[in-house]
């Protein structure tokens, strides 16, 4: 009994050297981290209550983190898109549930939606080495060799370009683990050997219980909830090493494991679908947000030259010129995708060595396994890979595929470390500087050399939007109504003139009380507002006065010239932000002139007939929205249908407005067919504004079109025929 306490106490004092060298390792690899961050972000002039960044997606961001803070979860908002609120589930953050959790407790310990984005971003940089470092190690990396590799990790192009815009994005910590885990399932030692027996529940325990069974399963979930495109690269990638891995060496066994670690990965990423799919079974799926187009996944596939060429603003001009060269190309993607000089010094070991131990018929180990990860990631990936596939048969929900060049970065820095292991095994003392030359000359190579964040001038914007939502509380008090201009459908909409997408939130995210008519999700009841497009100022401020609307918010930077003509008809605005950019204008005056010459029930019905009008939405055949110069536009085959609601409970006429064009020279028919007959024109290419009256009863109403015009003849997997732009319905005189 004795040598048993012995042993035992043997092996736990091992484990705790072993943990503690462990922890030694990579409070090092931390430590450079932070050496790294430090001049790269100019961290010393960060303020922590101001946002990193101010703009695009970070916004959005932001403003999901103002609803956590307001309503206890992200996906609502009764301030927004006033008066129907927001409703996220219709563009949800599928995949990210521990990313919104965590995200939900620094908000709930923060209180400030600002200082949590600024720390979960930062923090971002740590975990992203830790699940580097420990991939590395699960791959019998060296410890000195994986804190290399996870600092190089930690600062790839991907991360710093995407940055604090695509905040959930920059947080691919995970990724090291599943690819780890796939490696180590296709050689001699996976983490997973076998499956407990399906009709034997008392097995299910101890075969979880064993600390690699349960660390497989640990990182299977973390990988389905820290990001949708992660977790479907994560359940491809499952899929491949399992289906070679029992192909080469003969066991069903390696299959069963690799698919079903997939099918939970897969189980996970669905259930956070349930709210969507909740609200889809109660009002139908949304058309304008569910399909983003074939033609972009393409646009933001994988390519070689993304890999190879320099990051963009190379601190070496001749690099940088080069990497200048590509925006030429048609395709130019997101333009993050870069792993480096030691990423393709990795990418050839990797190609080297898989290719000899072929030839020589020593197939396997771990170079041929990250080979074979990397290589199945970037035919995935790549332009007209295995992305645009799935694509022509309908799985158009993720575009970016280039994003899975994380997969192959850190496949092929992995190669540098055991390239660097075998080194410092041969050179002795000599290898740490050869590590240090390493980790330098791959830092410098993959950071810009150009300022990250502009800290004073976001701090001033910041400043100056607060002190203007200050001044509109006061002036108007708690709970008053906002309209925002330039009208600005969310989410996912082109720039506005100077205005980018998510402008109109920043209002937002600067008081607690104050309601926007931004941020209601486009295809749904917010639409309402596509019918104040094109009146003249002064009668959609008279519009707006009688729905409720207390002061109208104008952003100038979303407007041109007609900016001029604008500001003459509403007036000298009640307040000017500081920075000039905003004028708010009181519409009190015009409610109380209202009410004094058409009644209160005459305001109340003018008011219920623009916030409840009949929506219009494409339907069933359209292919997903696209744009061109400005103008919105979807693809449609032989046959498609235009779907118009009715909220209110009587009968409403209406006039629907769309231009149709054919997508080939000459000119054919396009038949409308609506309830009360078919109504048939002659359609060009250059296209043809079209008018039809119809009476809109309660509910929903289908008109089917359909055409005589020849499919086009391209490359587009599509059936294209025509195209709708911009449809509209005007009430009836």
């Amino acid at each position: 009994m004795d040598r048993v306490d012995e042993s035992t106490e043997g092996v736990v004092a091992v484990s705790r050297r072993v943990l503690r060298a462990e922890v030694r390792a990579s409070s090092v690899g931390i430590g450079l981290v932070l050496a790294v961050m430090l001049p790269l972000f100019r961290l010393w002039e960060l303020r922590p209550r101001v946002p990193i960044l101010y703009r695009g997606d970070a916004v959005l961001t932001m403003g999901a983190f103002k609803n956590m803070l307001l309503t206890g979860w992200y996906s609502s908002s009764e301030l927004l898109g006033v008066p129907y609120g927001q409703d996220l589930r219709d563009f949800p953050a599928v995949g990210d549930l521990l990313h919104l959790m965590v995200s939900w407790a620094l908000v709930m310990v923060t209180r400030d939606p600002a200082l949590a984005f600024n720390v979960f971003f930062l923090a971002s940089f740590l975990t992203v080495f830790l699940g580097a470092f420990t991939g590395c190690r699960m791959l019998a990396v060296g410890q000195c060799s994986s804190v290399v590799v996870g600092v190089l990790y930690t600062f790839l192009p991907y991360h710093v370009l995407h940055g604090p815009g695509h905040l959930f994005l920059s947080s691919y910590g995970v990724v090291p683990l599943w690819v780890a885990l796939a490696v180590r399932q296709m050689g001699d030692r996976p983490l997973v050997a076998s499956l407990p027996k399906l009709r034997r529940p008392r097995d299910w325990m101890p075969w979880i219980r064993q600390p690699s069974h349960l660390a497989a399963t640990v990182i299977v979930l973390l990988g389905s909830t820290t990001g949708i495109y992660y977790a479907t690269f994560m359940v491809f990638t499952l899929l491949v090493v399992g289906a070679i891995a029992g192909l080469a060496r003969v066991d069903r066994r390696r299959v069963a494991v690799a698919f079903a670690l997939a099918a939970v990965a897969a189980a996970a990423l669905l259930a956070q679908f349930v709210p969507t799919w909740m609200l889809h079974r109660q009002v139908g799926s949304n058309s304008e947000i569910v399909d983003r187009g074939l033609r972009n996944i393409e646009y933001y596939s994988l390519k070689l030259s993304d890999l190879v060429l320099p990051v963009a603003g190379h601190r070496v001009d001749a690099l940088a010129d080069l990497r200048d060269e590509s925006l030429e190309l048609v395709l130019r993607g997101e333009g993050a995708e870069a792993i480096g000089l030691v990423g393709l010094v990795g990418l050839g070991i990797l190609a080297i060595v898989a290719a000899v131990r072929l030839v020589c018929g020593r197939v396997g180990h771990r170079h041929g396994a990250l080979a074979l990860v990397a290589s199945s990631a970037f035919a995935m990936g790549t332009v007209g890979g295995g992305a645009t596939v799935v694509g022509v048969f309908g799985f158009t929900f993720l575009r970016a595929w280039g994003r899975i060049s994380v997969v192959i970065a850190f496949c092929a820095l992995v190669a540098v470390g055991i390239g660097l292991d075998r080194l410092r095994s041969r050179v002795g003392s000599r290898g740490a500087v050869l590590v240090g030359v390493v980790l330098m000359i791959g830092v410098l190579d993959t950071n810009p050399g150009f300022p990250f964040v502009d800290f004073d001038r976001t701090a001033g914007a910041w400043a100056s939007d607060r002190l203007v939502v200050e001044q509109v509380e006061e002036l108007f008090g708690e709970g008053a109504q906002v309209f925002q201009l330039p009208v600005v459908p969310f989410p996912e909409h082109p720039p506005v003139h100077g205005m980018v997408d998510y402008d109109h939130l920043r209002g937002y995210l600067h008081s607690d009380t104050l309601g926007w008519s931004y941020g209601g999700v486009k295809g749904r009841a917010s639409d309402w507002q596509k019918r104040l497009e094109g009146l003249p100022a002064s009668e959609l401020a008279t519009a707006l006065a009688g729905a409720g609307f207390e002061a109208l918010w104008v952003d100038r930077l979303g407007f041109g010239p007609e900016l001029i003509e604008i500001e003459a008809a509403l007036g000298p605005p009640e307040l000017v932000s500081p920075d000039g950019r905003v004028t708010i204008h009181d519409l009190r005056p015009l409610a109380d002139e209202l009410l004094v010459a058409s009644g209160s029930a005459e305001v109340a019905r003018a008011a219920a007939a623009l916030l409840e009008p009949v929506t219009v939405a494409l339907g069933e055949g359209f292919h997903g929205p696209e744009f061109d110069a400005g103008r919105a536009f979807s693809w449609a085959p032989e046959q498609a249908e235009i779907r118009l609601r009715n909220p209110m409970d009587e009968v409403r006429t209406v006039h629907l407005r769309f231009v149709a064009a054919t997508a080939v020279e000459g000119s054919w028919a396009l038949e409308v067919h609506a309830p009360r007959g078919v109504i048939t024109h002659e359609m060009p290419s250059s296209g043809l504004a079209i008018d039809v009256v119809i009476e809109v009863p309660p509910g929903e109403t289908v008109l089917r079109l359909r055409t005589d015009a020849p499919r086009l003849d391209t490359t587009d997997p599509r059936d294209i025929r025509f195209r709708v732009l911009e449809p509209t319905v005007v009430p009836a005189s």
